[in-house]
Parts: C-alpha cells; sequence; structure tokens
C-alpha cells in the first residue's frame, strides 16, 4: 500500500525541483556611483611663511573666489656639476598660490588693480572652459608679462619662446594698449586699456602670428575682429 503512493511522491519532488531550478534569478540592482571629486593640496603655515605674502591679501582672494589658497610651484633649473657630467636638474620652487574659482573674470576685475599697486600680480593660470573652475593665481611682480615669463608661455612648434612673444607683444602695443589677464604654457588673454583703431589689422597680426586662433576659434579673420571687440581684447594659442 506505501508502495503504491512511493512512487508518485518521488515524481513529484523531481519535477518541483526542476521547476524551481528553473526559475530566473532577479536581476540585481547596479551599485550606485561614486564619484570622488580630487583633493587639493592647501596652502600650508610653512608655506605662507615661506612666500612673506601679507595675509590679509590671500584672505582677500580667498573670500573673493570663494575657495582657500593652495600652493603654486614653478619648475626651476638648478645649476649643477657632478661625475655623470650632468650640468643641472630640475626642481619645483614655491612661487605665489593658487585658487579654484567659476567667478575668475570677476574676481580678477575686483582685485587686480589693488593688489598689482603692492608689487602683486593676479591672473588666470587654468582654462576650465565653463566645465569645470578656472585657476587663478597671485604671485610677485609689476610688469604683466611677468606672467608669460614665471608660467613660459612659449610655441614650440612655432619656434616660438617666451622673449619672442614678448617682444611681439611691445609691438602691437602701439596699436592698442592691453594687459595680459591669464597665461598658460602655450595661450595667453589680454585686455585692452586703449582698443586698437582699426580692429580688423589687429586681427590680421594676431591671425599671422597665432594661425590657431583662427583655424581652431574663429574660422575667419573678419569674425575674429568681431569678437575682440566684444571681449575687449583678445588671446593667443599655439597647438
Amino acid at each position: 500500500m506505501s508502495s503504491r503512493y512511493l512512487l508518485p511522491g518521488i515524481i513529484f519532488f523531481i519535477l518541483f525541483g526542476a521547476c524551481s531550478a528553473e526559475k530566473p534569478a532577479e536581476p540585481k540592482k547596479p551599485a550606485p556611483t561614486v564619484v570622488l571629486k580630487p583633493r587639493h593640496a592647501l596652502l600650508s603655515g610653512e608655506q605662507r611663511k615661506e612666500l612673506g605674502f601679507p595675509p590679509d591679501l590671500i584672505a582677500k582672494v580667498e573670500l573673493a573666489s570663494g575657495a582657500e589658497a593652495e600652493p603654486f610651484f614653478v619648475t626651476v633649473l638648478m645649476h649643477t656639476d657632478n661625475l655623470k657630467g650632468e650640468k643641472g636638474f630640475e626642481s619645483k620652487k614655491l612661487a605665489g598660490f593658487s585658487v579654484h574659482t567659476q567667478q575668475s573674470d570677476d574676481v580678477l576685475d575686483t582685485l587686480r588693480a589693488s593688489l598689482r599697486a603692492q608689487g602683486y600680480l593676479i591672473f588666470k593660470s587654468h582654462r576650465g572652459y565653463g566645465h569645470l573652475p578656472d585657476i587663478i593665481t597671485v604671485i610677485r611682480g609689476n610688469n604683466s608679462y611677468d606672467i608669460l615669463k614665471i608660467q613660459s608661455t612659449e610655441a614650440q612648434n612655432y619656434h616660438l619662446d617666451t622673449k619672442a612673444i614678448i617682444a611681439w607683444l611691445k609691438e602691437r602695443q602701439k596699436q592698442g594698449t592691453f594687459v595680459i589677464m591669464g597665461a598658460g604654457p602655450d595661450w595667453l588673454e589680454a585686455r585692452f586699456i586703449k582698443p586698437p583703431q582699426n580692429m580688423l589689422t589687429f586681427a590680421r597680426k594676431v591671425n599671422a602670428f597665432a594661425p590657431d586662433v583662427v583655424a581652431q576659434g574663429s574660422q575667419t579673420v573678419e569674425k575674429l575682429a568681431d569678437r575682440m571687440k566684444r571681449m575687449n581684447g583678445f588671446y593667443l594659442i599655439w597647438d
């Protein structure tokens, strides 16, 4: 009697197990994406002493930009002679401080004149192109060409070193006066104090000296001249 019910029971458990094995697994929820923002090294107390910048000057820049000061280093060549015949080595030198900010133009307009009167230059040292914050840097200096020197602005593909770029800019000052507002290794921005009378002629000079400005931007010299009128300044780039 018991054997008559045993066989159907075995068959039931086999079929039940098969159905359970074929049950599709529930899809796993993707893990949440975690975006880590890089933390920049802040200007330490020792670095503040090493710079010797007035504390209230640093505080003004921090307040205007809404960010804490970070060290700004430049690469310098340390001359030395050793048994290997090496004449020098590169080393980093603390030359100022920087801040990351989305209000770079406002900060420059607010503080440039007062800082220059104290013997300091404030300028845009890195462009975020609206996607990331710009970087503004403060160094010692009285002439805006010092910005190009400390940034080692040059155009290697066009065989132009910093001295050649400064010489070209000084020549352009005869057509319209301007100051350097920003610079990097292969670019610079300038603002007119007195715009040139013939902006189209000035734009032609820019195109001849830095062709990438037109080739990668305005596409025509005429459009470049219009843009320089609107921005009351000009920029140079070399790729």
